[in-house]
């Protein structure tokens, strides 16, 4: 079967966490900002050109179209914040997709779900499912000139799989099956052999089992230039001059000057494969974020300021000049009772977690309308039971739980979070009481994103955990939940097993009659909902604030990693 530039209906994933750290400052005035008053409005005009977005986008929540200002070269936009590769860590590590500075083989729809073709024209999948072969473009060039090649995928892709690397194995969780990764995790092997390089502008895929998620997560991945990296080791790679100052990619954007602790800028790649990104430049305002944020929103000193809490939401929902643009998360708010700790190997024991816990009120009064309770991350309807058990509050069914299940009420127990700002921490402090009252102490501590990830993930120093988010992709719920996908191997946090929910999940990863898998999905939602093998709390709608005059601008996080931004068909509305 052959695939082309008609979108194909299938889901995305990832796990992303993106840092807005400390300090804010701006960058100077720029020339290139402001297009000079004298330049006539016909050399400002872009050419006429097909809509990259469906029809019903233009009434939708998540994509700010200006139907009465055609597009238009020149212009900054201003942003607040910074990807955590700027802000201290590495490109490697945070951005397993950036779609400023790279390409992906394969790209999103607006619909964040169906896939159309990016760096890859098009693509064959054999019958039994097993081989995938890529035709690439031959006219993409790295931000140094050199030519992208088909050397350059193998090289990504292995390095991303590769554990010294530093970058999370679940970006690449779902190609799981492509022939001897397993060997070159372990270090027996020094490539894939699964990945072949026909010739420079063709890529042969191959696995020792069917998955259908292989394409999405052609969308999830960026490319790097092998020519930059080869030679350099891959657990040096987080410390190179690429990776903390100057990483050069093939996307729309080009990086630009950089102030450690202040803002970096990038800078319109004139040669982009795709075409000129509209504007000439994107500044993003390292540490900017918060009331500051939305203050110079505001005032017009930048064009995002980043997401609302329900008091924002209120506050700018009818404001003509700012835009709220987003969309419900796949998936939420969960807390992870770690089933590593005999306190929550009972059943009862989780399950009274969920029942003490009155999520309806929560999420009215510290969300308002912008969100409702949580009964399982996998959030696509069509694969989730409708027979799936749901908690309501009930604290003295908790307190019966707890009673039967022998639990001591005198003991205390950690819950470890990254989310530190005083919505969550109000959010916290209520399930800390509701717990209380059914008798489980909980002693609240708050870590930042590195220390979190060294605490929970590669020590696995906590008895309870709270974090987001989820899947609209149900392949998931094996590759996240399955016994043997605890940390390294994949997201697995809370260490959930079951047997029985492990075989349907991976069965229905390759089984390829809609009906029978469906029917496989149901049965795991039904398990592990029916012994709480996650505590569910909230599913978010999230919106971010944006001036109204960035027109294409484009919101949406329906699933990991989240939705494509397309920053090249960003321009300011005229006059």
């Amino acid at each position: 079967m052959t695939f082309t530039r008609k979108s194909v209906g299938l889901t995305v994933f990832l796990i992303l966490l993106l840092g807005l750290l400390a300090a804010c400052a701006a960058p100077a005035a720029t020339e290139t900002g402001a297009m000079a008053e004298e330049e006539a409005e016909e050399e400002m005009a872009a050419e006429p050109a097909e809509p990259w977005y469906d029809e019903a986008d233009v009434d939708s929540d998540h994509i700010h179209v200006c139907t009465d200002s055609p597009p238009k070269y020149g212009g900054e936009v201003v942003v607040a914040g910074a990807a955590g590769a700027m802000t201290g860590s590495n490109w490697f590590i945070f951005s397993a997709r950036d779609d400023y500075l790279f390409s992906q083989l394969i790209d999103r729809d607006t619909d964040a779900v169906s896939i159309h073709p990016d760096v890859a024209t098009s693509w064959d999948v054999s019958a039994d499912g097993l081989t995938y072969t890529f035709n690439l473009r031959d006219d993409v060039r790295f931000h140094d000139g050199e030519q992208l090649t088909a050397e350059d995928v193998k090289y990504s892709l292995e390095m991303f799989f590769h554990p010294d690397t530093g970058a999370s194995h679940g970006r690449t969780s779902g190609l799981d099956q492509l022939a001897g990764a397993a060997e070159f995790e372990a270090g027996d092997a020094d490539e894939i052999t699964g990945i072949k390089v026909l010739d420079d502008f063709t890529l042969e895929l191959n696995l020792v089992a069917p998955r259908s998620s292989v394409l999405s997560n052609m969308a999830a991945f960026n490319i790097w230039p092998k020519h930059l990296l080869e030679g350099i080791a891959f657990a040096d790679l987080g410390e190179t001059e690429y990776a903390v100052r100057n990483p050069v990619g093939s996307g729309p954007f080009t990086m630009g000057d950089f102030e450690p602790d202040q803002f970096y800028i990038l800078k319109a790649n004139e040669d982009y494969y795709a075409g000129r990104p509209y504007l000439d430049q994107i500044i993003f305002r390292i540490g900017l974020s918060g009331a500051t944020a939305f203050a110079a929103l505001e005032n017009g000193e930048i064009h995002m300021a980043g997401r609302v809490t329900a008091v924002e939401y209120e506050r700018y929902k009818d404001d003509p000049n700012i835009v709220l643009l987003g969309g419900q998360l796949g998936g939420g708010m969960t807390v992870w009772a770690n089933h590593n700790r005999p306190l929550w190997q009972d059943a009862r024991v989780r399950q009274a977690l969920l029942h003490a816990l009155d999520r309806e009120a929560m999420a009215e009064a510290y969300y308002g309308e912008l969100a409702e309770v949580l009964h399982l991350r996998l959030t696509n309807p069509e694969f989730v039971s409708p027979n799936i058990t749901k908690y309501d509050y009930d604290p003295d069914k908790a307190r019966a739980l707890l009673e039967e299940a022998g639990w001591d009420s005198e003991q205390e127990v950690s819950f470890v979070t990254y989310y530190q700002d005083d919505q969550n921490k109000r959010i916290h402090a209520a399930m800390q009481q509701y717990w209380n009252d059914v008798g489980i102490k909980v002693d609240l501590v708050y870590l930042d994103g590195p220390a979190w990830v060294a605490r929970v993930y590669d020590n696995d120093d906590f008895d309870m955990s709270y974090g987001c988010c989820g899947w609209f992709n149900p392949d998931q719920l094996r590759l996240s939940l399955g016994c043997d996908r605890s940390w390294p191997a994949g997201r697995n946090v809370g260490h959930y097993c079951n047997e029985e929910f492990d075989a349907l999940a991976e069965a229905a990863m390759s089984e390829p009659d809609p009906a029978k898998r469906k029917e496989m999905l149901y049965k795991a939602t039904e398990i592990i909902t029916a012994e709480a093998g996650e505590i569910p709390v909230f599913w978010p709608t999230r919106f971010s604030a944006f001036s109204a005059s960035v027109c294409n601008n484009i919101n949406r996080q329906l699933d990991e990693p989240f939705a494509e931004r397309y920053p090249a068909n960003w321009y300011l509305a005229g006059e």
